[in-house]
This record gives C-alpha cells, structure tokens and sequence, in this order.
C-alpha cells in the first residue's frame, strides 16, 4: 500500500499539483506592466543543415517581420549540409543577410557557437530554418529583453497542421506544457526554452560544449546560472507542422530526454538548494525523467493492495495499457482513444532516453524528421 501511494502521489504531483503550485504563486504576483518596445540591433541566427527547400523562404519570411528594417540582421550558418542550403540562402539579394559554410557537420551546438562568435548585436534571436514566425515575434522578444533582469525570451511553439488523433493528442499536451512554461515565467523563470524560438543577451552567452545535445535547455540555464530570469512571451509565435507518425515523435522525445539527462548532470548546482530555479529543475524535468519507474510502482503496488482494490485498481490499469497497446497496432481516429497510447509513448521514450544517455548512443548531431 505504501509503494502504491507514493507512486500514485508522485504521478500526481508531477503532473497535476506542480501546475497548480505555479497557478496559486503566479496569482500572487504582481503583474507588472508589459515593457515597452524599443527597437535595439538583433541579429536573427539560423543554424541550417540540409535545410535547401526551406531556407530561402525562411530568411525572406525574417525579413519581412515587423521590425525597423536598418536594426535587423539575419546570419545563416550552414552545418555541413549537403543539398544546396548554401546556395538557396545566398540567393536571398539583401544586404542585411549573411551566409557562412560552417564546414564538416558538427553538430547545432558547434554551429550556434560558432554563429555567435559573428554577432555584434546586443541582442541575438535564435531560431530554426523550417519553423516559420509571426510578424511581431522578433519584436515580441527584443521588447521582454528591455528588462534589465530579463537575460532569455522564449517564444511560444504553435503546431499546425494535426492531421490525425496522435497528433491532436499530441497538441493538447503541448497546449499543456506551454502553460507550464507561461505561469514558471510569471514565477521566475521558465525551465528551459521553446527550441525554434527565443532570445538572449549576447553579453550572456557562453560557447557550450559541442556535444551539447539540447541547446534550448542548456543556454538558458547558463543565462540562470549567471544571476538572470529566463521569460515566456506567448505572442512571440512560431509555427511547426506536427509529427503525425508516432515512430517519429517517440526517436524525436528518446532524444530530447536523453538530451535532459545530459544537460541536468552538468548543471546539477542548479539543483541544489538556494538555487532561483530548483524546484522548478526537480518538478518539472528531474520528475518527469522518474515517472515511468513510478507507473511501475503503481503497477506493483497496486497488486498488493487488499480486497477489493486490487482487482479495481489493476483492472483499471489493464484496462489503461490495453487501449494503449491498442494504440500501437492500430492507428485510432477518436482522441481519447490516442491518449493512453501517447502518454505511453512519451513516458517509454523517458526509459530509452535514459539508456541512450548511459550507453552515450546519442549524438549532437540530429537528422531531423520531416
């Protein structure tokens, strides 16, 4: 019995009293008013590697923003791509737009590195070459920067095109992760940012490691770790079309999570107490890695259990992992019928992530799926 109640506690923790801790301490603060825009230089950085048939249009889309025309410039850096990426980048006839061959492949962190090297501006927006902007975005971000405390914008991920119950399922709980990062925002800083989208200090930014698997989350944390807020701006949009093949979401998140694993250990100082991000660290990724470890507790525990909640609660249970496994031979239409498979794909990919991470089978990098 106690083995069932604290994992289903921390289940329900993790995923539920977390978010409601950060509604109950966001309402206690006091919302300041939105700064006010002021244009400053800003250099937007796209990282590229075989990015041939999105480049041009994504460099054309930049320019076209919603920002004064002499204070934005675009740097391309192609990571030893093999299509015609440079040549499609170059195409682009503007004056404000530089390109640069960053060599053999190393890797996204390598190449942001290098990048950023290049950059005069104070203020960089860092973004990926197949997820298109908003008009506003760029200066969205630059605006939340006038803080003098703000060192790192994340911007807000929008999927489009869901064309299936696996990617509507898969939307609703990214709906559910950006208000997890929108109130850890209005708290104090928002754990990690949203990868094809966000800003920082130029000042603050250190060249990381070139087997850095995730950028999105490490960056960020080193802005933390030198005394700054990380912010959330949900206007500041990009949009990405959504995976529609489970296969391709779960090699994408075993990734990703091995990627946390990697990035938790080096920055394991901002775990301990006294740090202006642990709790959220702990809550919002250290406990989401445990999760699949305490489904099997409640697996186990719940056999345990005496009359007659052991046959409810296991049957439940199988009940649960039946629509799931379901799921996984046969593609469903209805959403709540993709639910129980989603969260059990996303929670295996946590167990594989960790062995990849272990085993060091993951690389920088990243042959992205389309």
């Amino acid at each position: 019995m106690t083995l069932f109640i604290v994992s289903i506690s921390f289940i329900a923790y993790t995923y539920f009293g977390y978010p409601a801790l950060l509604v109950l301490l966001a309402r206690g603060k006091h919302k300041a008013d939105r700064p006010r825009f002021v244009p400053q230089p800003v250099c937007v950085v796209i990282p590229a590697y075989n990015e041939g048939s999105v480049i041009a249009a994504k460099i054309r889309q930049v320019l076209q923003s919603a920002y004064p025309r002499d204070l934005l410039r675009v740097l391309v850096v192609s990571d030893g791509s093999t299509d015609n990426t440079l040549s499609e980048a170059r195409s682009v006839a503007d004056s404000r737009v530089e390109v640069l061959d960053g060599g053999v492949r190393r890797g996204k962190m390598a190449t942001l590195n290098l990048a950023m090297e290049l950059v005069r501006e104070p203020f960089a927006v860092l973004t990926d070459a197949g997820e298109m902007l908003a008009e506003h975005t760029i200066a969205q971000l630059v605006a939340r920067l006038s803080d003098p405390g703000m060192g790192a914008v994340s911007g807000e991920l929008e999927l489009v095109s869901m064309g299936n119950a696996f990617s509507r399922t898969l939307g609703g709980y990214w709906r559910y992760e950006r208000w997890i990062r929108a109130l850890e925002g209005d708290v104090g800083s928002v754990v990690g940012a949203t990868g094809p989208i966000y800003a920082l200090r130029r000042a603050l930014y250190r060249p990381l490691p070139a087997d850095t698997i995730l950028d999105d989350l490490a960056i960020p944390l080193e802005v933390v770790a030198q005394g700054y807020r990380v912010g959330y701006e949900r206007q500041a949009l990009a949009f990405e079309r959504a995976t529609l093949r489970s296969d391709h979401e779960f090699a994408r998140k075993r990734r990703t999570l091995a990627g946390n694993f990697q990035t938790l250990v080096r920055y394991r100082r901002l775990l301990r107490p006294g740090s202006p991000i642990a709790w959220q660290l702990w809550s919002h990724k250290v406990f989401r890695l445990l999760v699949p470890y305490a489904l099997v507790g409640v697996l186990f525990g719940g056999l345990m259990l005496p009359p007659p909640w052991a046959a409810l609660v296991t049957s439940g249970q199988i009940a649960f992992y039946g629509v799931a496994a379901a799921g996984a031979l046969r593609r469903p239409r209805q959403v709540w019928l993709s639910i129980p498979y989603t969260f059990c794909v996303l929670n295996w990919a946590a167990v594989v992530g960790s062995y990849l991470y272990v085993t060091r089978q993951v690389s920088a990098r990243w042959e992205k799926v389309k």
